[in-house]
């Protein structure tokens, strides 16, 4: 049984003005030139969460209830795992809405909006445009209202039996995909369109053999599948072969079009709008991560030393490389910031500059886990 529990917010008093609202506008926040970008990141196990704001580098702190072992984001709120059950969810009070022909900056106070108390080990979090899907290790997904949780309440959608020990769903539009499986034994093998109350449509059933993870871009949303890459775009999907390498979760710049993920054999690089898959080798470097800056030239990696290289998409050259000792790498339009827990700090990097080190911030608790919000 889900357990729903819910952070009290002060609600503005006062009779709402009469005149039209202009375009764009949001109750309580400020809207602003500029994407307001800002580091989530926290010591392992702390009980807090330090929000770096990269223009100014001033540093805002929000309490948790739980000691934080997972963050994951959809570029507004901040999902804290305790590596079981809980997932408490932070609003960082910066994000973006893009209307594709133009986009809207904002900003408002952090908060907390509550915690999520599951029945199984979390396995997945994906927040996407209305909903956000937890999937756990029983094979349930539980789907929130995303909007709801903008104004401070927790409203739970609907609950979906994948069938599946995978956990995996992805809000898309008005479906969800779903990682689903054989119910005999668990394994989940293809992934599936349903509608949020959990019943599956008549449109998309695609192959998918032991997913792990996937990645909402622009162009569509890719799967990291056992021996493919699987692209959804609408009601469509293509299954893009990946010579038997296990491909795992992905990395990419927001509101991009390229995704890459690392292997034992190298780097993968997936373009979901023209739906291609692109192998790099990478001479025997063991890689921990691969990030694209979806800029058609080149393609980030950490390998297991926390050396941050910059490869040539095209040929598969080293065109620079930074011993940084990272442990996270994040990627932007223009930098690439990277974490440094034992220096405690948080490195920015001019990517199109040979890895140039820009600027380097002091972190107020060991930045072990970290993301990128406000794009």
């Amino acid at each position: 049984m889900l357990s729903l529990v819910v952070a009290v917010a002060g609600c503005a008093s006062g009779e709402e003005a009469a005149e039209v609202k202009p375009h764009g506008y949001v109750a309580g926040a400020a809207e602003l030139p500029e994407a307001q970008v800002a580091i989530a990141y926290a010591a392992r196990g702390a009980r807090e969460l330090s929000l770096l704001d990269l223009a100014t580098g001033e540093e805002k702190r929000v309490g948790l209830a739980i000691g934080v072992e997972t963050l994951t984001e959809d570029g507004r709120f901040v999902y804290a795992g305790d590596g079981e059950r809980t997932v408490q969810i932070v609003d960082t009070g910066v994000w973006t809405v893009d209307h594709t022909d133009h986009v809207h900056y904002y900003r408002a106070p952090a908060r907390t909006v509550g915690s999520v108390v599951l029945d199984a080990p979390v396995a997945s979090v994906v927040g996407s445009e209305a909903h956000t899907a937890i999937g756990t290790a029983d094979g349930r997904v539980t789907v929130l209202d995303r909007r709801k949780l903008a104004d401070g309440v927790l409203s739970e959608v609907g609950t979906v039996d994948s069938g599946s020990a995978t956990g995996l769903a992805v809000p898309y539009g008005e479906t969800l995909l779903v990682a689903v499986g054989d119910q005999r034994n668990r394994a989940a093998d293809r992934i599936v369109a349903m509608g949020f109350d959990g019943r599956a449509t008549d449109g998309l059933d695609v192959p998918c053999v032991q997913p792990q993870g996937a990645a909402v871009l622009r162009g569509g949303v890719v799967f990291a599948c056992q021996g493919s890459v699987v692209r959804v775009k609408n009601d469509e999907a293509e299954v893009l072969g990946a010579e038997g390498k296990r491909v795992t979760g992905f990395g990419f710049r927001p509101r991009s079009n390229e995704a890459a993920t690392a292997h034992s054999g190298g780097i993968w690089s997936v373009n979901a709008s023209k739906a291609t898959l692109r192998q790099l080798p990478v001479g025997g470097r063991k890689l921990m991560a691969a990030v694209s800056p979806a800029d058609g030239r080149s393609v980030l990696a950490l390998d297991d030393a926390g050396t941050l290289v910059s490869y040539d998409l095209t040929t598969g050259r080293t065109i620079a490389e930074a011993p940084l000792r990272a442990a996270t790498v994040m990627l932007d339009i223009n930098r690439a910031y990277v974490t440094q827990p034992q220096a405690q700090a948080i490195v920015e990097i001019d990517y199109r500059d040979r890895l140039r080190t820009a600027r380097t911030f002091s972190a107020s608790q060991r930045p072990d886990l970290a993301v990128e919000v406000g794009r």
